[in-house]
């Protein structure tokens, strides 16, 4: 690949008509859970897609919209300051804190610096909201789980789980809380096209606590999430890397999530997915990205058509990969992906 993607008709309806499995859709629609900075600056770079470099945030988001566009994306995710923990970065590092985190005790809740839900910056919303194509959307990521792991650190939390749970509760609430807070402005907003639940709750073998203790205690605060979103008319999608299948009929039935995220090789591949779980659900990426960056690009266009044989009837799917688009990822062999979908919609 080398500067050359087909243009996509981008159509908003349609992908809301595919994920709700209404349809076989007439093109291959796409989602990424993220896509590195790295490798959007190449995309720019190559396809001469010029702002000014002053850095100003709507040079930015203007930037964003035309690399999503020419990518053929019509949703993609936002971040928006102040909507973020102050959890494992304080300490120095990206990395989640396994054994202890700030939270330890009832007198460390006190002492918190809990982020204000009314201090959220939705700024770049408010500019998308003038200047977002009506064919294009963006979503935005809640939590509840993973933030709750990194305040008490994963060791701590599962003691705790058992010796103060009335500790852990009220830290699930405060978290939950903030969430659910941002989930109610974030509707507001006509260009949000959806509510982006993130957290992991599993590893390649099992669900990392009881299946029940999840359902219990966490996902409740998703369903008020997922019945406001559906309440303003937006979807909701859920991503969770590792086995979920112990949790999928109460995200399904329960929570009512309209998408799903992360499917990896070595624990639930999406084409298997797709025969469990295709018919009640729609599915989100899949494609794994060891293969995606590793593989020369035949092998990835045979991977990309023999998932799409699979998952593309029918509705409910969108082509990406099962996790983010690294920056470790060549962009030729993203961009492959993309053509590859693209010759897949024309048929040829």
């Amino acid at each position: 690949m080398h500067g050359v993607l087909p243009p996509v008709e981008l159509n908003l309806e349609q992908l809301r008509r595919n994920l709700l499995r209404q349809e076989t859709p007439g093109r291959v629609f796409q989602f990424e859970h993220g896509i590195a900075a790295a490798v959007k600056d190449e995309i720019a770079r190559r396809f001469d897609l010029s702002f000014p470099s002053g850095g100003e945030p709507r040079d930015i988001w203007e930037r964003e919209i035309a690399v999503q566009r020419l990518l053929g994306f019509e949703i993609f995710r936002v971040w928006l300051p102040g909507g973020e923990f102050d959890v494992a970065g304080s300490l120095g590092t990206t990395w989640a804190q396994e054994h202890a985190g700030p939270i330890q005790s009832w007198e460390d809740i006190e002492r918190y610096p809990w982020p204000d839900p009314a201090r959220i910056d939705y700024g770049q919303l408010d500019e998308y909201e003038r200047r977002l194509p009506e064919d294009m959307g963006v979503y935005h990521v809640v939590k509840v789980w993973e933030v709750v792991r990194e305040l008490f650190g994963f060791e701590s939390f599962c003691w705790k789980m058992v010796d103060e749970p009335e500790l852990v509760e009220e830290v699930i609430r405060r978290v939950a809380e903030f969430h659910l807070a941002m989930v109610r402005t974030l509707c507001d907003y006509r260009c949000v096209f959806a509510v982006y639940a993130a957290d992991d709750y599993a590893h390649k073998s099992s669900t990392m606590m009881a299946p029940q203790y999840i359902v219990d205690r966490f996902l409740p605060w998703h369903e008020r999430m997922s019945r406001r979103a559906h309440d303003r008319g937006k979807l909701f999608f859920f991503h969770c890397c590792g086995r979920v299948d112990p949790l999928m009929d109460h995200l399904i039935d329960s929570v009512k999530i309209d998408a799903k995220h992360s499917f990896e090789e070595n624990v639930v591949p999406v084409t298997e997915a797709k025969g469990r779980w295709g018919d009640r659900v729609a599915l989100l990426g899949g494609l794994d990205v060891d293969f995606i960056a590793r593989s020369d690009e035949p092998a990835i266009r045979c991977r990309v058509r023999r998932t799409l044989d699979v998952c593309q009837p029918g509705g409910g799917y969108c082509l990406g990969l099962g996790n983010w688009v690294t920056d470790y990822i060549p962009v030729d062999n993203y961009l492959a992906v993309l053509d590859e979908a693209r010759r897949y919609s024309a048929g040829v």
